[in-house]
Formats: structure tokens, C-alpha cells, sequence
């Protein structure tokens, strides 16, 4: 994504390289000409250039726009529609919109074989066949045939010994962008703030109610 956003020729002396096969040999200035991922300001630039094209297109792509504005983590993009018919336009949309940007769409996933069928398939990531079952997209696991989300967690990581830090080290695993898992999450800060007022160390094992509250 960022090699396909070009830095301004005034600009591109502040993205440079200095490199040498080896130490016998002469040191070469390599003067980068696009975006390049590890710079601070790649990140913003990336996502800037993402809204820029949203706006010039807006008219001339309705259903795109909101999408790339709200549904879009840096090179990640999440959405849906409520009927395969707006699912299909909104794709068309994005493709249209995406390659005016010089952007093209890879890792394609739906819960449709319908949505997938024009896709080439070297760009889908999930092809509807019997080994088809996890997705990973923006850290959550989906299987797309069952259109249900994950939420996974290795209980076998658990020490024998568990000690405050240990909860609130499983505690703060607990990713959910959603805020599907809230209900359980709350109790889990809940049995936090409980141990935070015995006061005692971070490496101290707790009392057994405690314990078996975890």
C-alpha cells in the first residue's frame, strides 16, 4: 500500500538510504520516490491519501466512500450490507474507487459465494472449499461460512502459581474490538479492582478465592 503513494520530488531528499554491499566498497545514497513502511509519517500519509481519494470520489461513488471514511484500518477493510444486491455495488464501488488511487484489492472474504464468483483467485483469501475455516481480520477470527466471530484464548498458558500480575496479564489478552465480550471483560476488571484493594505485591500468590474466582 505505502509503495503506491509517490512522495513529492521537493520532498523525496528527506527519504533517503545509505547502503553498502560490503565494507570494501563505496557508500551509495539511494533517494526513495514512494512512501516507505518503517517511516513515522507512513501511517498518517497512507491513511490521508485513503481519505483524500474517498472525498474526490464521493459523488462518483456513493456506497465507497463511508466505507473507505469508517470501515478502513490502515490496509484492512471491514464491511457489509444487509442484501447481497447493495454488497455487490458496494464492492463494484470500491474496486472502481481503489484502482482511480492506483489501490488494488487483495485478501478478499464473504459469507457469499455470490460475492466472490468475479473475484480472480489469486486474490481471494477464502475460497468456500472443505478447508476453508478461519480468517483472520484486523486480530478477530471469522469463519465466513458460519459468519460467526472467535474469541481465543490458551488456557494452558495459566502457571501454577497465580499471582496478580498473572490475571491482569490474561486480563489485558482479552481483544475485543468489538465490544462483544464487554459482559465478561467488566467482570474480569471487576475481579482486578478486588485484588488491587488486598494490597499486596504483584508476584505474591492470592488467596485462594481469589484463585478460584479466576
Amino acid at each position: 500500500m505505502f509503495r503506491q503513494i509517490k512522495v513529492q520530488e521537493h520532498q523525496q531528499d528527506f527519504l533517503r538510504i545509505l547502503w553498502r554491499p560490503s565494507p570494501e566498497e563505496d557508500i551509495v545514497s539511494y533517494r526513495l520516490k514512494t512512501v516507505t513502511y518503517g517511516t513515522k509519517p507512513a501511517p498518517y500519509l497512507a491513511t490521508r491519501c485513503l481519505l483524500q481519494l474517498a472525498y474526490e470520489g464521493k459523488n462518483k461513488y456513493p456506497l465507497a466512500t463511508p466505507v473507505i471514511e469508517n470501515s478502513t484500518y490502515m490496509d484492512d477493510i471491514l464491511s457489509g450490507a444487509d442484501d447481497i444486491t447493495t454488497a455487490k455495488e458496494m464492492q463494484r464501488q470500491l474496486i472502481g474507487l481503489m484502482k482511480e488511487g492506483c489501490f488494488h484489492l487483495y485478501k478478499w472474504c464473504a459469507n457469499s459465494e455470490e460475492l466472490l464468483k468475479d473475484v480472480p483467485t489469486e486474490n481471494k483469501e477464502f475460497l468456500f472449499n472443505e478447508n476453508d475455516e478461519l480468517v483472520k481480520t484486523l486480530g478477530l477470527s471469522w469463519r465466513p461460512r458460519e459468519d460467526t466471530f472467535m474469541y481465543q484464548m490458551n488456557l494452558q498458558e495459566v502457571p501454577v502459581t497465580i499471582t496478580k500480575r498473572t490475571v491482569l496479564s490474561f486480563i489485558s489478552k482479552l481483544y475485543d474490538p468489538l465490544g462483544l465480550l464487554q459482559p465478561i471483560i467488566i467482570k474480569a476488571k471487576m475481579m482486578i479492582q478486588k485484588i488491587w484493594l488486598l494490597k499486596i505485591d504483584w508476584d505474591q500468590n492470592l488467596p485462594r478465592q481469589e484463585i478460584e474466582n479466576f
